[in-house]
């Protein structure tokens, strides 16, 4: 009879050896099982070499894993949480703090597809604690953008199935850009006052799951797309994953979706203008010889159902209460 593979639990702690570079990381084999798995990494690696990592969770028979030294455990994952896919996404998400520089801020998130002008909500004429449990029990996909004259802040929050996957948080004169879980609170604190105004709209789960990967994705390597210009070329390597593609030349941006392989379309941020093709992407690449171009990958396991993808809004608002110097 054959062995058969050890039960994992997201958070445990494994050993895995470095077979193949990958886009974002490495393939690797856990040691001693000999379970496949992807490890995203930064860093070089040799090939055979064996390093600890931290199990994230299975996707039919591969193992999904972050470096250890990226996490050590966070309090939450250590006081357990209600399920293994809530567990999953705490381990990936802590371990993967990203605070991404948006030169844009919230021009970066494209308005809703369908012509419709709308009209913003101002807070204090609703129930701004139910407005929110609403998105998350409707599962908005979508975005709520912010602006609070108040607080000098403006903000972005990206929402797939009702749950957080991205927020935009800024506030002047704040020049840094807020870690995604700090964003996500400050934007929802920043709500509650009452002049703040909210703008509510749909967006296509392509596009919501192409920007969640600028907030906990993995970056593909500089040296790895150094050499190519084109959308199509830049996403050859891509066969089957989900990513954002960002590009910048001559002071303009633009932004590609890229869809389980598929490109599904171009933001031409400065115009505010969506392509379904990546004609837009291209444009902005030919600028200038010295065009810029990031890809961020968002792990295939985060739209599985081992992964309870993205934060809780009302336990967001749960862990704020007590701390917030205004009613909520």
């Amino acid at each position: 009879m054959g062995e058969e593979n050890p039960v994992f639990r997201a958070g445990s702690s494994v050993k895995c050896r470095v077979c193949t570079p990958e886009p974002g990381g490495y393939a690797v084999k856990l040691v001693p099982s000999g379970i496949d798995g992807f490890l995203p990494c930064q860093e070089e690696l040799n090939e055979g070499q064996i390093v600890p990592a931290t199990f994230v969770c299975m996707n039919q028979d591969q193992a999904l894993m972050t470096f250890a030294f990226r996490i050590g455990t966070t309090e939450r994952v250590q006081m357990g949480l209600p399920s293994e896919p809530e567990t999953a996404f705490a381990v990936w998400a802590d371990s993967h703090p990203r605070t991404y520089k948006i030169r844009r801020a919230i021009d970066i998130v494209m308005p809703p597809l369908s012509q419709t002008s709308l009209s913003p909500l101002r807070s204090g004429d609703y129930d701004i604690g139910k407005l929110i449990t609403d998105l998350e029990e409707g599962q908005l996909t979508g975005c709520v953008k912010m602006v609070c004259d108040e607080r000098l802040s403006r903000g972005a929050l990206i929402l797939f199935r009702g749950r957080a996957v991205g927020c935009i948080y800024g506030k002047k004169p704040m020049v840094e850009p807020y870690p995604i879980e700090s964003a996500i609170q400050m934007l929802l604190l920043d709500s509650f006052l009452p002049e703040t105004k909210l703008t509510v709209y749909d967006l296509p789960d392509e596009v919501i799951l192409s920007m969640s990967a600028m907030f906990l994705g993995v970056p593909v390597l500089e040296k790895d797309i150094a050499d190519k210009k084109k959308l199509e070329d830049l996403t050859n390597s891509l066969k089957k994953d989900t990513a954002i593609l960002t590009a910048t030349a001559a002071n303009e941006m633009c932004l590609a979706f890229l869809h389980e392989g598929s490109v599904f379309g171009s933001f031409h941020v400065d115009n505010q203008h969506f392509s379904d093709k990546g004609d837009n992407f291209d444009a902005v690449m030919d600028k200038a010889d010295d065009s810029k171009v990031e890809i961020s990958l968002l792990p295939r396991e985060m739209t599985t159902d081992k992964v309870l993808f993205g934060y809780g809004l009302s336990t967001t608002l749960e862990v704020m209460k007590g701390q917030a110097p205004i009613e909520m």
